[in-house]
């Protein structure tokens, strides 16, 4: 009798992770289960389930890791080293020009060459000039109304950062001296203040009129600038 060969299919084959994977979720599943009805003691059964879960949620993350480094190594690097774009370079600013270029008054002609102050007795105005001729600063002050200061050339002769004035009744900041009147010296200082009330003897709208007894009174910022303009020695040449 002749028997037939019959062909046997191949069996597929279960990945061995797989088969611990599965044996593992049975055992905790029946571990947990006899805990559950007392036949094994419930803290027995926690650290067994315990045990496979965290068995079971390493490989896992093995796993995915792997197929993490093996699909794109080198899109990983890219993204943590991004090149820096050529075009997010941060604009430079422009510098701002010289404010006392562009204030006040046109200087007049004849009053010297290099560093100096000059004052307009008539036109109640001050430039401040440096040693390039270039006109730093330009502004109105409120000059002598007793006609004090005669039109010629001085020179700074010393400064005061504080000082109060002849009657005592006014106090003054910035005082840049230049010559000398009948009473007291006489030189450029900010608005004054009254001693008995507090308050400044003229508004700045004021200034560009001749309201002072001898001395130049400044806007506050402007006699702060002149005070760190000319040191003792500079030129002041005051014009009629």
């Amino acid at each position: 009798m002749r028997h037939v060969a019959s062909r046997s299919r191949p069996r597929p084959r279960l990945r061995r992770g797989r088969l611990i994977a599965a044996g593992l979720s049975v055992l905790v599943l029946a571990v947990a289960v006899l805990g559950a009805v007392g036949i094994i003691p419930v803290q027995d059964a926690s650290i067994v389930t315990s045990a496979g879960a965290d068995d079971i949620g390493s490989r896992a993350s093995r796993d995915i890791a792997d197929r993490s480094r093996r699909e794109s190594p080198e899109a990983t690097q890219q993204a943590a080293d991004p090149k820096p774009s050529s075009t997010s370079a941060t604009p430079k600013t422009p510098p701002t020009p010289s404010v006392g270029a562009m204030v006040g008054a046109e200087m007049p002609t004849g009053t010297g060459k290099g560093k100096r102050v000059v004052y307009a007795l008539r036109d109640n105005h001050v430039w401040l000039v440096d040693a390039k001729n270039i006109v730093k600063r330009s502004y109105p002050v409120s000059g002598t109304k007793f006609n004090q200061v005669s039109p010629g050339s001085y020179d700074v002769i010393r400064k005061r950062r504080y000082t109060t004035s002849y009657h005592g009744t006014e106090r003054m900041q910035y005082m840049v001296t230049f010559t000398f009147g009948k009473n007291a010296a006489i030189g450029f200082h900010d608005i004054p203040i009254s001693i008995a009330s507090g308050k400044p003897v003229q508004t700045p709208a004021q200034l560009g009129q001749s309201l002072s007894d001898g001395c130049v009174r400044q806007a506050p910022v402007d006699a702060k600038a002149l005070w760190e303009f000319a040191p003792p020695g500079t030129p002041v040449i005051v014009l009629a």
